[in-house]
């Protein structure tokens, strides 16, 4: 990697792990914007190769379910609460961030691994962040999914209906 790949990456981990200290509204319109930053920038920066071979495709495939099952993990570690505003809010925690590391420790020793083995030398920032975009959007889903179900009740009423939550339950009774 080059000083400014790594200067990159530094940059996006950085903001990465200032976001999941913040509390967020989750929102199901914006759930998966970090997931499309990080994967265009690993693409128009850094790109993917395709594995040469059986050993790099299961590299690849490892990498692939390591994002996906820290990115679920993470999903059901983060904190999800509802307000008595009626809005539900989510907010990394120190394990959440510690996950987040890990992965982008693991995702470089797997790349060296793969260097010092013979395996492949094409592995790199753009696989780093692609991996990061994957695990990104498995949290964001699952924590999209946890807070549909802390969600209060609401019918689908037009823009400016501003009768309460329960106004159509109670013509019903």
């Amino acid at each position: 990697m080059s000083p400014t790949e790594i200067i990159i990456i530094l940059a996006l981990t950085g903001y990465a792990i200032y976001q999941q200290t913040r509390k967020h509204q989750v929102t199901g319109q914006n759930r998966f914007k970090l997931a499309i930053i990080y994967g265009v920038v690993g693409l128009i920066v850094g790109g993917i190769y395709l594995p040469r071979n059986a050993a790099a495709w299961g590299l690849l495939v490892l990498s692939i379910a390591l994002s996906a099952g820290v990115g679920l993990l993470r999903g059901r570690k983060t904190r999800v609460w509802a307000a008595a505003d009626g809005h539900v809010y989510s907010q990394g925690t120190v394990l959440t961030i510690s996950l987040f590391l890990g992965l982008v420790a693991a995702k470089f020793a797997i790349g060296t691994a793969a260097y010092f083995l013979h395996i492949s030398d094409d592995g790199g920032f753009g696989e780093v962040l692609i991996m990061i975009a994957i695990m990104v959007a498995f949290q964001a889903e699952l924590i999209w999914r946890r807070a549909q179900a802390l969600s209060p009740i609401r019918s689908a009423r037009p823009a400016g209906d501003n009768r309460p939550a329960d106004y159509d339950r109670e013509l019903v009774k």
